[in-house]
């Protein structure tokens, strides 16, 4: 009698526990924070999308980190990427995943054709100072990291080209592998595009793109040239 109970918790163990499990059960953020409303977070549909082989399922990205709001993943942020490998999408490494906010393998992007390069569009020119970025958060994963990058900015054109006078480079990294989610911080700068250039490695994966820039990154202040001509405008009126 015992050994039959036994039995039928092992059976019902094995058919309620789910085929892409989340090692870090991570809470969903809010969906607005002030005036800044994000991505809709569908966990069971990225779920039951995901082929996980086994592996770490989607676990949510943060809408808010240290009261600052998550700028990619903003409701009208769009990704792209020069290249995509193919064959997976959309069960895997899909360029959409680059935002979606989702973590782990089987909701990242791999690159194909290298360098190459990952990028957001935040919709508006923000101020930005830090992003995060990672291969598989869950560390199911730790190949095809990322040790080569340069992270770009721009905004008023996000050319094709990151040689183009309408990036500016703000961030150069050569050195350790970046495999778990990573944060990489840089001086105050505007940004409407944010990009990772990546000039070589073993076939990159990112599986999220975090952008940050301050408790209102919006707010961005008027430049000197502006201040002088408001200035001017002043004096010559009065």
């Amino acid at each position: 009698m015992r050994f039959t109970t036994f039995c039928s918790l092992i059976v019902t163990v094995i058919l309620i526990t789910p085929a892409a499990l989340a090692l870090h059960d991570e809470d969903q953020g809010p969906e607005k924070f002030g005036n800044y409303e994000f991505k809709e977070q569908d966990i069971k549909a990225a779920t039951d999308a995901c082929d996980a082989d086994g592996r770490a399922g989607p676990e949510f990205v943060p809408t808010v980190r240290d009261k600052e709001p998550n700028l990619a993943l903003l409701k009208d942020a769009k990704p792209d990427a020069s290249s995509l490998l193919g064959g997976w999408c959309p069960q895997r490494h899909c360029t959409e995943y680059l935002n979606d906010g989702f973590y782990n393998n089987c909701r990242s992007w791999i690159i194909d054709a290298i360098p190459g390069w990952a990028q957001i569009d935040i919709g508006v020119v923000a101020n930005v100072n830090r992003i995060y970025f990672g291969s598989d958060h869950a560390q199911s994963f730790i190949d095809r990291t990322t040790a080569d990058f340069d992270i770009l900015v721009a905004t008023t054109k996000a050319d094709a080209n990151s040689e183009a006078n309408t990036w500016k480079k703000v961030y150069t990294h050569k050195g350790a592998a970046i495999s778990k989610t990573t944060e990489i911080t840089f001086d105050d700068v505007e940004a409407r595009w944010v990009r990772i250039h990546i000039r070589a490695n073993g076939g990159a994966r990112i599986d999220e793109i975090e952008i940050y820039g301050g408790n209102d990154p919006m707010a961005v202040e008027p430049t000197d040239k502006l201040t002088t001509i408001w200035a001017q405008v002043k004096a010559d009126k009065f």
